[in-house]
């Protein structure tokens, strides 16, 4: 629905307003009906939405970076790929997990291990796909199309290898004792780590791939990351509020130490900060780039521990939302 309201756009079509609205009031209606509670757990435990939340910022990030030059197929492909390898460490971190006790609530754990061989299958399928922004990298760069790597293109690809790696090992390694390699598991940086791969890789990456003639400047490129990290850090800290009682308290996350109160003080204050970071970059930046950040800044307001299985939905969703405001 998302992908097609998008091409509808790019056609020539009509603005996404009403479809945008349909898609996400949908989704809430959809996962608080009790007799779609099933679908409703596929929809986000299956890495779906969020998958989609990846190739939509993606999408986003590209319209951004040319605006006068409007999506081409690339571009989707591309933004494609970066869903595709969202959907897979998505996957396997959340299976790396499941090997270790109290990795999954038990609810999460049942339905994982009872559809894994499915996901299984499913995430051979989509290697190929999620190979694809690494394959158009590599052709950009044996062509020249993407200058030698010096100077801001080495920053931008040593960002990219990090956060790739802050991917791999975020989880840690399977079984009891993978926890040890954990990334996750250090200290206050629960949040920073998930922030930084996802402004990495949605951001900058579309941003250095797309702009090879040279349009981009340390000034842009670190405005895009801190703007897509303060978006995707508030947006995480309510799930790191649901889980306060389930993180160990070694792990000392921002929920853990601020609370309900400062949690939602802090992550509407991210996204304060991400509106002025969007002026930062476009001063004539038009009402319906920044106009996304309403409901989500009203969404992460309302965060409490005990928020149903839909307000989680609704939380990804909102990055879907926002990148087809922004393309339209």
């Amino acid at each position: 629905m998302a992908l097609e309201v998008c091409v509808t756009k790019l056609r020539g079509g009509n603005k996404p307003s009403a479809p945008v609205f349909i898609t996400d009031s949908s989704l809430w209606g959809i996962l608080h009906l009790g007799g779609m509670w099933e679908f409703g757990k596929r929809l986000l435990w299956s890495n779906a939405v969020i998958s989609l939340g990846a190739a939509a910022c993606v999408l986003g990030t590209l319209h951004e970076a040319a605006p006068e030059e409007g999506l081409q197929s690339p571009h989707f492909w591309f933004a494609a790929g970066i869903g595709a390898a969202t959907w897979l460490a998505y996957t396997l971190q959340r299976h790396i997990k499941s090997t270790r006790d109290g990795g999954l609530r038990p609810v999460h754990l049942a339905w994982h291990t009872r559809n894994w061989p499915r996901i299984r299958w499913w995430a051979l399928a989509m290697l190929p796909l999620g190979a694809v922004p690494l394959a158009m990298t590599a052709e950009a760069l044996w062509t020249g199309e993407i200058p030698v790597l010096t100077g801001l293109d080495a920053l931008m690809m040593a960002a990219i290898l990090l956060s790739v790696g802050i991917t791999g090992l975020y989880a840690g390694m399977p079984g009891q004792r993978g926890m040890r390699h954990a990334l996750r598991r250090l200290p206050g940086m629960k949040m920073v780590w998930i922030g930084t791969s996802w402004a990495s890789i949605t951001a900058l990456w579309p941003a250095w791939w797309m702009a090879s003639s040279g349009q981009l400047d340390i000034d842009t490129s670190l405005s895009m990351f801190i703007e897509r990290f303060l978006v995707i850090a508030a947006l995480t800290l309510p799930f790191d509020l649901r889980d306060r009682n389930w993180d160990q308290a070694y792990m000392r996350t921002w929920p853990q130490l601020l609370g309900t109160s400062g949690t939602r003080i802090l992550g509407t204050a991210f996204l304060l900060a991400a509106a002025g970071l969007r002026f930062h970059l476009n001063p004539n930046v038009a009402m319906q780039d920044w106009i996304g950040l309403v409901p989500m800044a009203i969404a992460v307001g309302a965060a409490r521990e005990d928020r149903p299985l839909a307000y989680y939905g609704l939380l990804d969703a909102l990055l879907i939302l926002d990148a087809l405001l922004i393309l339209s």
